[in-house]
């Protein structure tokens, strides 16, 4: 009888420990946060950057999140007019147009500028300090657009309807913030906390600056 109680004592524990591990392989689920952002008067706000960021690093990074970026020229314009990456990542600045630009940025986190181009050239550049980089071009005074370099990988712009959708969010403790390049006031941040199946939603409301119009606009 002792012999029989140690024999299933020891198989309970092997399957114990084969559960154990089963459960310390299969990752954890990835959720998705939904925010919305609305201005002042409660119309959806677009272009806006919405950006998860946990006191974890492990969970800011995502494997699934490709470093590539692209800042076109577009009929005299940069699409997209807002562009968020992180930080370390290469930007292309490929010319659409049938003339040549010549790109350049005097912000802090990344001063440069990109000789005159057209475009069967390629153009590159590594954004490696994170903040706002407002680009320009020397040679059509109206174009206007940013680049907003962070610190994690979970990030979204938001779409005419004032929506932005983030996948990937491990469970854990987690920031949302938002900035807009015509945001009037200091930024008011969000906590969440994501569970594994349960999708996370939030809401701002911003008060915007008017339409910065470049020199040389009509």
């Amino acid at each position: 009888m002792n012999r029989l109680c140690s024999l299933f004592s020891r198989n309970r524990r092997l399957v114990v420990a084969a559960l154990m591990a089963l459960c310390l392989a299969v990752p954890a689920r990835a959720e998705q946060a939904t925010i919305s952002v609305l201005d002042d008067a409660g119309a959806p706000v677009a272009d806006a950057v919405v950006s998860l960021t946990s006191p974890d690093p492990a969970l800011n990074a995502d494997p699934s999140t490709a470093q590539r970026a692209v800042m076109a020229q577009r009929n005299k314009q940069f699409v997209p007019h807002v562009l968020p990456v992180r930080a370390g990542t290469t930007v292309r600045f490929p010319n659409h147009d049938e003339f040549r630009h010549q790109i350049y940025s005097f912000s802090k986190p990344k001063v440069f500028e990109i000789s005159l181009y057209g475009g069967d050239e390629e153009k590159r550049e590594t954004f490696d300090k994170t903040g706002v980089v407002a680009l320009g071009c020397n040679i059509h005074d109206t174009m206007l657009g940013y680049i907003y370099v962070l610190d994690t990988d979970h990030f979204a712009v938001t779409g005419d309807d004032g929506e932005a959708r983030i996948d990937g969010l491990k469970p854990g403790e987690y920031t949302i913030a938002i900035w807009h390049p015509r945001r009037r006031g200091e930024a008011v941040d969000q906590h969440a906390t994501i569970i594994a199946g349960a999708p996370v939603s939030a809401q701002f409301r911003v008060s915007l600056k008017p339409p910065v119009v470049p020199a040389g606009a009509p």
